[in-house]
């Protein structure tokens, strides 16, 4: 049984945890409030790292799997499917959401005030810095996510030079994760006890709303993978892309269901492509790019969550948050899902770009936790049928 249960270990231990803290914060308030500083010690460690998180794990990931004078045009389809099969699902449970209130009316009290200013957010400091200095700021994630993916593609084309650049960003990046991963340690702790602190001043209704966010979350999950994987495998090769997609795509879903792991299933989802019919030299050349491109089940949580944080917050969802929603959403997928490590880099992104509060990053992480297996389950099987349309868009170049 435990063997079983042991992919999942990490997401229940820190369920736990925030289970626990959720008990004390709604049954003994008094001692919950006085854990708070703990939480936001570990909060504020996960935001010093954050900058050298982003920048180094991007920045080397880009300059790794960016050969753009060699494979320039699979390259750059495979990122073209990626953003598409991360902006359809993020634009459809963003919608989905809108229309079944996944907060149900509970309002989120938090002790200061959180201002609205989504009806004039100004798109050009949220994507771009006007001095090098800005860029070392948690508040200007996106630039700094914008900046470093440029110099990744700076350095994959640089040569001899480029290479030894990127070899050591690569041992940078082994030094931060290691920090990273003695951070996780304690995560459970910290995050608990801010939890527990922030429940305490909430009403028990709050809890509740995770059933429907999570309801929705899978609702809009079995539609998406049984009709956007059809609908995917149809553009990718037709009648017959349909039969052999379903015909393979199981063994690779039931894997990364017991894995919770992309990469863990990609010995599973290559041989599927290649029972698949498809050629040796695009399978491995996509695939490997795919598991850390093409996450949309990163994507539609990294929505709802959005939506679920802003109507418990009692914001206006104005046309410019749901934009940003879909931008935030597709460079979930597409760049921080492929930093190894990062546990909490999706939370803290949401937060950091919308101005949100702290508090919210617990309640963030438990729907991520919820969530987490199913999501791997559409990443995995997207991968195939992207490989699929990749395969489609370069036949004169195979």
């Amino acid at each position: 049984m435990w063997q079983k249960l042991k992919p999942y270990k990490d997401s229940l231990i820190l369920l736990s945890a925030l289970f626990i803290g959720g008990l004390l914060g709604s049954y003994w308030p008094e001692f919950a409030l006085k854990l708070k500083p703990l939480g936001q010690i570990f909060l504020n460690l996960l935001f010093m790292i954050i900058v050298p998180l982003v920048a180094v794990s991007v920045t080397s990931s880009i300059a790794r799997m960016t050969d753009l004078k060699k494979l320039g045009a699979i390259l750059a389809s495979i990122m073209g499917v990626s953003i598409m099969m991360a902006a359809i699902p993020a634009i459809g449970i963003t919608l989905l959401a809108l229309a079944f209130d996944p907060a149900q009316g509970v309002t989120l009290s938090l002790d200061k005030t959180v201002s609205d200013t989504s009806g004039n957010m100004d798109f050009v400091a949220l994507l771009t810095t006007n001095d090098f200095s800005g860029l070392l700021s948690k508040s200007n994630i996106l630039a700094l996510i914008i900046m470093s993916v440029i110099g990744g593609i700076a350095i994959g084309q640089s040569g001899e030079d480029g290479r030894k650049v990127s070899a050591l960003l690569d041992s940078f990046n082994t030094v931060i994760m290691k920090i990273v991963s003695l951070l996780m340690v304690v995560a459970p702790v910290g995050l608990g006890a801010y939890f527990a602190a922030t429940m305490a001043s909430q009403e028990p209704d709050v809890v509740v709303t995770f059933a429907r966010a999570v309801g929705i979350f899978l609702a809009a999950s079995f539609i998406y993978l049984t009709l956007g994987s059809t609908f995917y495998a149809w553009l990718g090769g037709g009648r017959d892309g349909v039969k052999q997609f379903w015909r393979h795509a199981i063994e690779p879903a039931i894997t990364a269901l017991g894995t919770t792991s992309s990469l863990a299933t990609l010995p599973v989802t290559m041989r599927a492509a290649l029972k698949m019919g498809i050629k040796p030299e695009i399978a491995e050349i996509s695939l490997p790019l795919l598991v850390n491109l093409n996450k949309g089940g990163a994507s539609i949580i990294t929505a709802l969550k959005i939506v679920f944080i802003y109507s418990l917050l009692g914001l206006d969802f104005t046309t410019d948050v749901f934009v940003v929603t879909i931008l935030i959403s597709v460079l979930s997928a597409f760049v921080i899902g492929g930093v190894p490590g990062g546990a909490f880099l999706g939370e803290i992104f949401i937060v950091t770009t919308l101005g949100l509060p702290m508090e919210t990053i617990p309640i963030l992480v438990v729907l991520g936790a919820l969530t987490d297996a199913p999501s791997t389950v559409i990443n995995v099987v997207h991968d195939l049928s992207a490989t699929q349309i990749v395969e489609r868009l370069n036949r004169k170049h195979t």
